[in-house]
């Protein structure tokens, strides 16, 4: 375990170095998290709705489609997954970092009533869209939705 009592804080490339180690086997541990873990990234995404459909669109470039996991109950909507990183292996000097790995998690809640049942995922030119129908909450439990990742449009 490193303390940061042991850290010189003139010695810039150990705390590089560090950070490589974290990123790197954090990364690549492929291991699920929890919806609440503080290491998981959030992708941006709207949500809105339209006169007969509540549709979510999330930015999941470079995403597999069999990688999404997207699960509701009428009342929220949950997706996750782990975007690999695909950046060559070995030390980097970063200029500019912004672009997340690793596992992901987003929970919003539904604000109109939706037919859970009605619900259908399309992955489409780096975008995940789950659209469902509006009309009378139904109790359906929690569901999957499984992933279209075909090339039409949403």
């Amino acid at each position: 375990m490193i303390v940061g009592d042991e850290l010189e804080p003139d010695d810039p490339g150990r705390m590089d170095d560090i950070f490589e180690i974290l990123v790197t086997s954090y990364s690549s541990s492929g291991r699920p998290l929890g919806l609440d873990e503080d290491l998981s990234w959030r992708p941006a995404t709207d949500a809105y709705a339209t006169d007969d459909a509540f549709i979510v669109q999330i930015d999941l470039a470079g995403m597999d489609p069999t990688g999404i996991e997207v699960l509701t109950d009428g009342e929220s909507l949950t997706i996750r997954g782990n975007r690999s990183d695909i950046a060559p292996a070995g030390k980097k000097h970063y200029f500019k970092m912004e672009i997340s790995v690793g596992p992901f998690s987003r929970r919003l809640m539904i604000p109109v009533p939706v037919v859970a049942d009605s619900a259908v995922a399309r992955y489409r030119n780096g975008f995940l869209y789950v659209t469902f129908s509006k009309g009378d909450r139904r109790d359906g439990g929690r569901r999957r939705i499984d992933v279209d990742g075909g090339n039409s449009q949403p």
